[in-house]
């Protein structure tokens, strides 16, 4: 018989996945009670065939780690320039609200919804017998929820670096190898 029960002690993942159009510019994620702990882990984002070709920018709205709510960039997507891009598993906790700032869209937007039931406060109590003192919110089992700038400060290094390697082939390119050594 418990074999027919889904085990929920167990995190459990889900499909993510939402759609931003000139009609529905905002998706939100809530909580669905306090008795779940939720993560969602993005993989990508891309434009619908039908999109135009103008900039489409997607907005996420979240916490950061001390409870304030931020709104940071999470994509600007072209048609003709960048039409999908790879989130690498970007993880956010709940609650969320994806934006369509700019352009029409269709923006598609997928990922997994990583869902596990909490352990009570008595296990939590008998299990925290470190000597080491944490805030409130963490014995509570709740997690800090994910800084979401740190995605766009790493996203905008990774720009940088690949524009510096751009940079090298073309200097290395208008010279022999002999000649790489005597320039770098």
């Amino acid at each position: 018989m418990e074999d027919d029960i889904s085990d929920m002690s167990r995190p459990q993942m889900y499909l993510f996945g939402c759609t931003l159009k000139s009609d529905k510019r905002e998706f939100k994620v809530d909580l669905d009670g306090d008795e779940t702990e939720q993560q969602l882990s993005l993989k990508a984002v891309c434009l619908g065939a039908e999109a135009e070709d103008k900039f489409h920018m997607v907005e996420v709205e979240g916490l950061t780690y001390d409870g304030k709510t931020t709104k940071v960039p999470l994509a600007v997507l072209k048609p003709s320039v960048l039409p999908s891009m790879s989130l690498g598993g970007f993880e956010i906790t709940p609650p969320v609200t994806f934006r369509l700032q700019s352009g029409s869209g269709p923006v598609y937007i997928s990922g997994q919804h990583f869902i596990s039931v909490k352990d009570s406060d008595d296990e939590e109590e008998e299990n925290n017998s470190s000597p080491v003192k944490r805030p409130a919110n963490l014995l509570a089992g709740k997690k800090p929820p994910m800084v979401v700038i740190d995605i766009v400060v790493l996203h905008c290094f990774k720009c940088f670096i690949f524009a510096l390697i751009a940079k090298l082939i073309i200097v290395y390119r208008n010279c022999s190898p002999a000649e790489w050594w005597l320039t770098a």
